[in-house]
């Protein structure tokens, strides 16, 4: 992996191909490798630029990963602006200064990306929204994920992906593909505690972007899964 200074944190990125860029952005509890079963695919056409964002696999949390109280928090527009700045990078790494780039967001991932389409939409060539919402949670959601992020400490992360799996996974992929439930269960558990509650009450106190919808004025591939529990298609 490669490591790029993105404000406060060195950030740890995989790349791959040629062309365009196309960063991706993964979701909650995650990291980068989320993305390894398409970036072979994808690097055919674009140059692939694959971070584990701030707090989640090898990037560090940093000192703008907390709240004024101290406590760890990322906001999505924290994630946005890491992506703005890291796609800036590599666009003057490439020769290319100022170039726009696309973005692949993911769940969480996918809520990075519209809060870089509301902040720095001169920036963004086009997205891929995967199962993900433009609403802001609910108070029952919001007020779960900072449960999860007070007592991620004294139930561990493995517990997190027990409870996590089998709403990520559909019943026959559970059944068929126990490679794939692993792999889910590895990047779970090999999260920091710290950066599992900063993603958690980063995405509690995010806005509700679905009036920015009909702004959005680059095309935007939309993407679900019929047995998705928790980012339903329509």
């Amino acid at each position: 992996m490669k490591k790029y200074l993105v404000d406060d944190v060195a950030y740890y990125v995989n790349a791959k191909g040629d062309g365009p860029i196309l960063l991706f952005a993964h979701g909650f509890p995650f990291d980068g490798r989320l993305f390894e079963p398409v970036i072979d695919k994808l690097a055919t056409r674009f140059h692939c630029v694959v971070p584990d964002l701030r707090g989640f696999g090898k990037t560090a949390l940093g000192s703008n990963g907390h709240n004024s109280l101290g406590a760890p928090r990322v906001k999505m527009g924290r994630f946005a602006d890491d992506l703005a700045i890291l796609g800036s990078e590599i666009a003057c790494e490439r020769g290319n200064k100022g170039a726009r780039f696309y973005v692949c967001g993911l769940s969480m991932g996918g809520y990075i990306l519209l809060e870089l389409l509301r902040r720095r939409p001169h920036m963004i060539a086009g997205g891929i929204f995967c199962d993900s919402n433009a609403a802001a949670d609910s108070e029952e959601k919001a007020a779960g994920r900072n449960y999860l992020a007070d007592t991620i400490d004294s139930f561990g992360v493995h517990t997190l992906a027990d409870n996590m799996i089998p709403s990520l996974v559909s019943p026959k992929t559970a059944k068929d593909k126990t490679e794939v439930v692993a792999l889910l269960s590895d990047m779970i558990t090999s999260q920091s505690p710290e950066g599992v509650a900063a993603g958690a009450r980063g995405m509690a106190v995010r806005r509700n972007l679905v009036d920015l919808l009909p702004q959005i004025e680059v095309p935007i591939l939309v993407i679900g899964g019929d047995s998705d529990k928790l980012s339903r298609t329509w």
